[in-house]
């Protein structure tokens, strides 16, 4: 599968980690008790039922940062998506990070019968360098092995739609 080749790819390229540990439309609480909403394509990783039909793959950091870990994860079995890719804004003053607590600022979802994954970005992060909990979708996401190019895919979607 080439998705599936394509993530894996991504996190060897763009991540200095190893092995560790998903939204529909769901709320999720934001550091500081804000609350955001996610896209529908994003399992609910905050339901207990939810998080038995995934596993982890592998772990890392963006750009080997310990504020930007990345995540990979894997559907069970029949589960779709099959694969999600997270990468957390964890600048929150903690030694750790969560999945509940910290906001998504990229994530990409490869379901079994979509050639390329649906791919979102927090629009804040990528035009003002903070997380803003509104996500855009990165329009012609197909470059998986840079993380850093699907960020500034995103900035260019994010722009792109305030200028329409």
């Amino acid at each position: 599968m080439k998705t599936v080749a394509a993530l894996t790819l991504l996190l060897a390229a763009a991540v200095a980690g190893l092995p560790a540990a998903v939204a529909s439309e769901l709320v999720l609480p934001e550091q500081g008790g804000i609350a955001r909403q996610v896209p529908p394509a994003i399992p609910d990783f905050t339901d207990a039922e939810t998080l038995t039909r995934f596993a982890p793959v592998a772990q890392g950091r963006l750009w080997g940062n310990p504020d930007f870990p990345v995540l990979l994860i894997r559907g069970i079995e029949s589960a779709d998506p099959v694969y999600v890719l997270i990468v957390l804004d964890a600048r929150n003053g903690k030694e750790t990070w969560s999945l509940i607590e910290d906001p998504m600022i990229l994530v990409s979802v490869a379901k079994r019968e979509e050639e390329t994954p649906e791919t979102y970005v927090d629009e804040g992060f990528v035009t003002q360098g903070k997380p803003s909990g509104a996500y855009v979708q990165v329009e012609g996401a197909t470059n998986f092995n840079d993380l850093t190019g699907l960020l500034e895919a995103g900035y260019a979607s994010a722009t792109s739609r305030k200028s329409m």
